[in-house]
């Protein structure tokens, strides 16, 4: 009996001793379990860090190459993505969800590039196509040869796959081809002054002109080329200006020209013996006068110049009138005196016969 109640009591001490070493073992786990728990939520948290950080820089990259404009529907698809990450609690699944978006940002910004580096090269190729098209080749060579140089650059780093440096030299070239653009158009206006030889109706703000556009291309040479296009532009306008002064100079010679003619023709009744000339002569005299007043001045001068040629035509063909018919009757007159004689000949060869 002793015995067994000595045996149940070590049963019962076994049974506590388990219950105490398994306790112990649960609170030792426990612990352990909390000792790495921070670290393994800055780890996730690194992570998506890490992913939040990539699917930014692939936005930008897509952005930068206009993949937005490209493709509008990937775009929208990959932003959302992008915001609804942001939006979880779930760290892993935010990281999925960003790495999803810069997954689709990355395709994009591969979609976008050679889309990018075709219209910057059409942009390129039709302002040079239209400075060659009017001449650009003859007057300003170097200096498209050196914007040429620039867009060569960006093609190579294109395809060298440095694609930031190649969209800074295909802006940089595009630039100096819209500055020689700009100072080329300039030239033309001057080109058109010195042709009509109209330098001479305002001759000092020719002369201004001349040093402005001296100007702009010496900044282009040394790099400034926002200020040569602003130099560009003001000769431009200083050359309007010339243009614009010289043809209300020239129109008023024009219209003092036909007005002379005007009155010639008048004074040898051109209005009557070439009538249709001189109407239309003096239609177009009226209708330049009508644009002189209005200050269309170049469309006066060339109406004008129309005007006075049709008044000379008028007068020439009265001329060529009065001379056919001055030979007309001269011709016959000769008739008739070669009749007379005739006449006079025959009533004495008569006159005789009867004697």
């Amino acid at each position: 009996m002793r015995y067994e109640k000595i045996a149940k009591k070590r049963k019962i001490h076994e049974k506590r001793a388990k219950s105490k070493i398994f306790l112990a073992s649960f609170a030792f786990l426990f612990s352990l379990f909390f000792c790495f728990l921070p670290v393994l939520s800055a780890q996730t948290a690194n992570d998506r860090d890490s992913a939040f950080d990539r699917a930014q820089e692939a936005r930008k990259k897509a952005g930068d190459f206009e993949g937005n404009l490209y493709f509008p529907g990937e775009w929208e698809a990959a932003a959302g993505k992008h915001v609804q990450a942001q939006l979880m609690s779930d760290l892993n699944k935010s990281i999925s969800t960003l790495n999803e978006a810069a997954d689709a940002f990355e395709s994009l910004f591969e979609l976008a590039i050679p889309l990018y580096a075709q219209a910057r090269e059409d942009e390129i190729m039709a302002v040079r196509d239209y400075l060659i098209t009017l001449g650009a080749r003859d007057s300003f060579s170097g200096y498209l040869l050196d914007a040429d140089r620039a867009a060569v650059l960006s093609l190579t780093q294109y395809e060298a796959k440095d694609y930031y440096s190649a969209r800074d030299s295909a802006a940089y070239a595009m630039q100096k081809y819209n500055v020689l653009e700009t100072a080329f158009n300039a030239w033309l206006v001057r080109q058109e002054i010195q042709a009509r030889g109209f330098a001479g109706y305002d001759p000092d703000n020719f002369e201004l002109g001349e040093e402005i556009i001296s100007g702009a291309m010496d900044a282009y040479r040394a790099g400034d080329l926002a200020g040569a296009r602003k130099k560009a532009e003001e000769a431009m306008s200083t050359y309007n200006l010339v243009l614009s002064t010289s043809w209300a100079s020239y129109a008023e010679l024009r219209s003092s020209l036909a007005e002379g003619e005007r009155l010639a023709a008048l004074d040898m009744k051109t209005d009557i013996a070439a009538k249709e000339f001189f109407e239309i002569a003096n239609s177009d005299n009226e209708a330049a006068l009508e644009l002189l007043e209005s200050k269309k001045y170049e469309d006066a001068a060339r109406l004008f110049i129309d005007a006075e040629a049709m008044f000379v035509i008028a007068s020439i063909t009265t001329l060529e009138k009065r001379r056919t018919a001055a030979e007309a009757i001269r011709n016959a007159n000769e008739k008739i005196q070669e009749s007379d004689k005739i006449a006079k000949n025959a009533k004495i060869i008569i006159e005789g016969g009867l004697k």
